[in-house]
């Protein structure tokens, strides 16, 4: 019994031992395993992440391509205007343009333009005499005379704006 003893006294701290390895061995495969579930698991829902990265940066790149072509339409714009603003303010700098209609547009009648001034000889002899002289006249006017042929325009013209009570007409050219 002594040597039954001697080897239950030897054999089982020896079992015991190798079942608390077993045990641990068990423990340690099986939470290696469910990691290396885990990690699967999260390498698949990882991925999908990454494609989705991956069009959103080619969304932002094309938003960002997108935005600088507006930032390039924007400017041309504002160029646009500014460059219209300045003429608008040159414009409003100039006097004003007066324009003078003669006779009645028709199928057989065409337009001529001209331009009528009237003489600052006439104009100070008027003042002189106290006669009141328009203010228009220290601005630019036009003239559209509609008639059959250039000296039939000149004749309306002569007859509306006399040279002899100090205006002077130049004819361009017909209106086309």
């Amino acid at each position: 019994m002594e040597a039954v003893r001697t080897i239950l006294d030897s054999v089982v701290p020896l079992m015991a031992a190798l079942a608390v390895l077993c045990h641990l061995c068990w423990i340690g495969f099986r939470r290696g395993w469910e990691r290396a579930a885990g990690l699967e698991r999260m390498r698949r829902s990882v991925l999908p992440l990454k494609e989705r990265r991956r069009a959103e940066a080619e969304a932002l790149a094309d938003l960002s391509c997108r935005l600088e072509e507006a930032k390039g339409r924007l400017s041309a714009a504002e160029q646009r205007t500014n460059h219209l603003q300045r003429q608008i303010d040159a414009l409003d700098k100039e006097p004003p343009v007066f324009l003078h209609i003669l006779g009645a547009p028709a199928a057989n009648r065409r337009g001529f333009r001209a331009e009528v001034q009237y003489d600052t000889n006439a104009a100070t002899a008027a003042r002189a005499a106290g006669k009141p002289v328009n203010p228009a006249w220290r601005y630019g006017n036009r003239i559209v005379v509609h008639a059959l042929d250039l000296s039939s325009a000149r004749r309306e013209a002569e007859h509306v704006f006399p040279h002899k009570a100090g205006y002077q007409v130049f004819f361009h050219a017909a209106v086309s």
